[in-house]
């Protein structure tokens, strides 16, 4: 009798307006601001971008802009100076100018000039017939080193004390020719084969390293700063007890931004040594692989990284001292760029925080969407993957439009023309970055459409939400992976010339 009222007072149930247990609440409503990220975003950054269009005719790159005498050319009679000048001002690093002549190293003094854009470099006596070649090694206003090679003729300028017109030598001659031996021996042994290519590989070595180590500050840059909007905007409600766990991987990357600022000292002073290990770590190198605004970039960084370890705590309040640090850290990797040395400055600095922002909402959040569904699996928790699939889709799609559009004004910031994209490694390396890019947000638009419907379709039961938050789980550990390319092809980007 029982089962049959408690059977008879069912029908009822459907009147009343409950809505259905297994179907989620909408994350945003048409028209709300959620809805408009995407739209504002592109609106904003698109400004931003006709804004640097028009102001293209003012920007600059540092190089070498003229040099006296040119190279190539042939100069008539003894050449007392040689003048480079350059498009910004800059800073010698090491011997700054070296001169090889038909006797081997000239001894020169450099001397910067109008504010660092021209450089003087006097020989210790003026330049006699032969044929000369100049190394120049020079760091631009960002710290990035640059170094270049000058070759041309002297004639007509025969030294005092040499032969006559009749074949015989003038008085004196005897002691200089018994002095030359000694001179090329010792030029020879300075300019050892083996101990070049050693050197030389050295450098490469090291170049490669400081790359690798200015990823990784970027990667932790990213996935820190990515790590704490993802807390902050996407784990809401019951999803907060998944924030010590986004918190603890912050204070992971954190550990390794830490390691890569120093790794990037070390690495930049054996470029700057020209591959001299001894010599890299003398204080003078040192010096000089802080030249720059290296050591500001460098000090930023190092002090975001270690306010990241430590500020990281187990709440998003009290984890204040670690958004700190990513803003220290972010301030550091905005100034250490080819963006820093075009202009119009305020604007491109603009563009480069916007494009930063997105990239680590995009980066940040995709990791952190592995990391709680891992914990959450690890944990024997329902993943319950629908609500964060559908928040963070938000944010994803509104840092994607600002990455591309921001990535758009920066490459027109830096390019002078568009056939550096096809006509240089930089432009190519570019090329690769947006390809994989392009597949990263292929990657996302599937989770977009397709999976996190999935998750929020009613109806289908705990398997097939459990089969969907796989999909997604899987996904973002796909986008991480691409991701990690595109962070060491930007660290390249970065150290590389646009003109190499």
């Amino acid at each position: 009798m029982t089962a049959r009222l408690t059977g008879s007072a069912l029908p009822a149930a459907p009147a009343l307006p409950v809505r259905p247990r297994g179907r989620p609440r909408r994350v945003h409503r048409p028209g709300n601001l959620h809805s408009r990220i995407p739209a504002l975003a592109g609106a904003v950054l698109l400004g931003l971008l006709l804004l640097l269009a028009g102001a293209v005719p003012a920007q600059a790159h540092t190089d070498l802009d003229t040099v006296e005498p040119a190279d190539g050319s042939t100069a008539d009679g003894p050449v007392a100076e040689v003048v480079l000048t350059f498009t910004l001002p800059v800073t010698p690093l090491g011997e700054a100018v070296e001169v090889t002549g038909p006797d081997g190293a000239v001894p020169v003094a450099v001397t910067p000039q109008d504010d660092g854009v021209v450089l003087l470099a006097t020989p210790q006596e003026p330049l006699t017939d032969g044929d000369y070649t100049l190394e120049w090694s020079v760091a631009a206003e960002d710290g990035h080193p640059l170094d270049g090679t000058v070759a041309f003729t002297v004639t007509g300028a025969a030294p005092d004390g040499g032969s006559t017109d009749d074949g015989s030598a003038d008085e004196g001659a005897a002691p200089d020719a018994e002095a030359a031996p000694t001179a090329t021996a010792e030029a020879d042994a300075a300019t050892d084969p083996e101990a070049e290519a050693a050197e030389d590989d050295a450098a490469e070595f090291a170049a490669v390293a400081a790359r690798l180590a200015g990823a990784a500050v970027l990667w932790g840059a990213l996935v820190g700063g990515g790590g704490l909007l993802f807390a902050a905007l996407v784990l809401r409600g019951r999803d907060r007890h998944d924030v010590p766990a986004v918190l603890t991987a912050v204070r992971w990357v954190g550990v390794l931004a830490l390691v890569g600022v120093p790794l990037r000292l070390a690495a930049r002073s054996v470029v700057v040594a020209q591959g001299d290990v001894t010599a890299a770590v003398s204080p003078p190198a040192l010096a000089d692989a802080l030249t720059g605004g290296t050591g500001l970039v460098l000090g930023l960084q190092a002090a975001g990284a270690l306010a990241m370890l430590l500020g990281a705590r187990r709440t998003l309040v009290g984890s204040w001292l670690a958004v700190v640090g990513t803003l220290l850290l972010g301030a550091g990797i905005v100034l250490d760029g080819h963006s820093n040395s075009v202009g119009p400055h305020w604007l491109v600095v603009i563009t480069d925080v916007a494009h930063l922002l997105a990239a680590a909402a995009w980066v940040g959040g995709v990791v952190m969407v592995g990391v709680v569904l891992r914990r959450r699996r690890r944990d024997a928790r329902p993943l319950d993957a629908g609500l964060l699939g559908s928040r963070f889709s938000v944010l994803a799609t509104g840092s994607v439009v600002v990455v591309g559009i921001a990535g758009v004004a920066l490459t027109v910031a830096i390019l002078d023309r568009p056939s550096q994209l096809w006509e240089t490694s930089w432009g190519l390396f570019l090329l690769a970055k947006v390809a994989i890019v392009a597949v990263v947000a292929t990657i996302g638009a599937y989770q977009h459409f397709r999976v996190v419907p999935l998750l929020q379709a009613p109806g289908h039961g705990a398997r097939r939400a459990h089969a969907a938050g796989r999909l997604l789980q899987r996904g973002a550990g796909h986008e991480t992976a691409f991701m990690v390319v595109v962070v060491l092809l930007t660290a390249w980007l970065v150290a590389a010339s646009v003109h190499g």
